[in-house]
């Protein structure tokens, strides 16, 4: 086979999995082979674990001052971006995404990196605790921010790089350090990070890149008593292993960014050609793959019609094809199996009495005849008890439901078990602000919908999720708080003659 390997990067060197073996990783768009993945087994899993333990302990990264590692996280960023194409194609190959998506991902991941460089380098460890609180004695007290140890970061196959960068980032520039763990079914671009990471001067065994089963070693490494905390992007299903795994071992801290059925608000007054054309981008960007698309677009019976006939006529200029391609708005989804999901989710809607308004002729052609690949999917008259109102589908359908007053389009957006993403869509962005603080969800657009900061914390409510990534509290979330008291006298005489007579 001529196909490239990917090998494991554990402790600064490049090596196979402890059996020597690899798996094919495949271009969701023609079922082609991208490249080959050493394949990670549990004793590569306590190797990493290993390494990034003793690099911890020995100071090797913990040790340097904030500007060091401020350093070096640049030099990671400017290595990136003199490689953005080649990491840009990798993950065009291996998830399917577009060309548009593709850039936009490897932007966000050099962004997210630049920017705790730069937030290290403000006083950010340290918090003076204010004077006079509680008994005034000759102290003072501040709070100090100390790296948590060794950390996991389990990454999902639809934004790999980016999504790795948000758990990476924050926790190297805290002085962590931390096995990521890459998607089976894209792993490529991580593993090609490691040699962007190997040039940069980062010391060994501070940052481990190992792919393969996360049910063999994401939940070993999950339940391993040398990790101190995990990060964790996926299903709620499996975050809920996770965080079972984590307890019942050594209650390692653990962030969890889960699923979601974010709900799309259009208010009467909204700009109906611009909330038509975002509310199909909220939904169709990378083939509904993203776990806090709009997927429930609430719509004003008053304007119901219309809005329907702009969807459809404007869901069909949606270009499906070739993701190499720059006019390409929606490629494949990732794998045969979430394909038949996707489609199996389809049914449903049909049977549970939704109108299929958009998707029904399916992709016909050559270009289509290999590869997986979903037609862009609305649905109409869907009510939110419905299957595919209730649950995440992560594919390019979007169900469509009507309301009468804006009381119950609030009603129906906080009624899910998720509360990850949600949009309102308003020419009153005052009011819409006032919506959006009703909506019980981790981030709300307005008028706009998945646009990112790195400055922006990002997670959910309920069942979406712990804790938050990115911005200050990203941050925050691979630190330990610990409390200083300096006694700058002899103050505590009168405390210790009620012991000592």
């Amino acid at each position: 086979m001529n196909e490239k390997k990917y090998l494991l990067y554990i402790d600064g060197e490049f090596r196979e999995g402890a059996k020597k073996e690899s798996f094919p990783v495949i271009n969701p768009a023609d079922e082609s082979i991208v490249g080959l993945a050493a394949t990670g087994m549990v004793e590569d899993a306590e190797a990493a674990v290993q390494a990034a333990k003793r690099a911890f302990y020995s100071g090797a990264w913990s040790s340097f001052d904030a500007k060091q590692r401020s350093a070096v996280l640049m030099n990671i960023a400017e290595k990136m971006t003199e490689r953005q194409s080649k990491l840009a194609d990798l993950i065009i190959k291996e998830s399917g995404s577009t060309i548009f998506k593709a850039k936009a991902e490897v932007a966000l991941a050099i962004g997210t990196i630049v920017y705790y460089a730069e937030l290290i380098r403000t006083p950010y460890m340290y918090e003076p605790v204010i004077p006079g609180a509680g008994e005034r004695t000759n102290s003072y007290d501040f709070v100090q921010r100390d790296p948590i140890g060794v950390c996991v970061g389990i990454v999902p196959w639809n934004f790999p790089l980016s999504l790795g960068m948000w758990k990476i980032s924050p926790a190297l520039a805290a002085g962590n350090t931390i096995v990521i763990k890459a998607p089976t079914e894209a792993p490529l671009v991580l593993l090609e990070l490691a040699k962007i990471v190997h040039e940069a001067g980062l010391p060994s065994g501070v940052l481990n890149i190992i792919a393969g089963s996360g049910r063999v070693i994401g939940e070993y490494m999950a339940q391993h008593a040398d990790v101190d905390k995990i990060s964790f992007t996926g299903s709620t299903v499996v975050g809920k292993r996770i965080l079972a795994l984590s307890a019942a071992s050594n209650l390692k801290i653990t962030t969890l960014e889960l699923g979601g059925k974010s709900a799309n608000i259009i208010l009467e007054d909204a700009d109906i050609a611009a909330a038509i054309d975002g509310s199909l981008f909220a939904t169709m960007l990378h083939s509904g793959q993203i776990c806090e698309s709009g997927t429930r677009l609430l719509v004003p019976e008053s304007r119901y019609e219309e809005i329907l006939t702009g969807l459809v006529t404007r869901g069909k200029n949606i270009r499906v094809g070739d993701p190499h391609k720059a006019d390409t708005g929606m490629g494949p989804v990732i794998s045969k199996k979430q394909k038949e999901k996707i489609e199996a989710y389809i049914q449903t809607g049909i049977k549970e009495g939704a109108r299929l308004i958009l998707g029904a002729e399916g992709l016909t052609g050559p270009e289509y005849e290999k590869g997986f690949w979903v037609s862009p999917t609305i649905f109409a008259d869907v009510h939110n008890a419905m299957t595919i109102a209730r649950e995440e589908i992560f594919g390019p359908v979007l169900s469509v439901i009507p309301y009468q007053t804006e009381d119950e389009a609030l009603r129906i957006a906080n009624d899910s078990i998720y509360g990850l993403g949600g949009g309102v869509w308003s020419k009153d962005k005052g009011h819409a602000v006032e919506v959006a603080k009703k909506m019980r969800t981790g981030t709300v657009w307005i008028n706009s919908y998945h646009v990112l900061t790195p400055a922006a914390p990002f997670g959910g409510y309920k069942q979406s999720g712990l804790g938050r990534e990115m911005g200050v509290q990203g941050l925050m979330a691979y630190t330990q708080s610990k409390h200083i008291h300096v006694d700058l006298g002899n103050n505590n005489a009168f405390r210790y003659k009620w012991l000592l007579k």
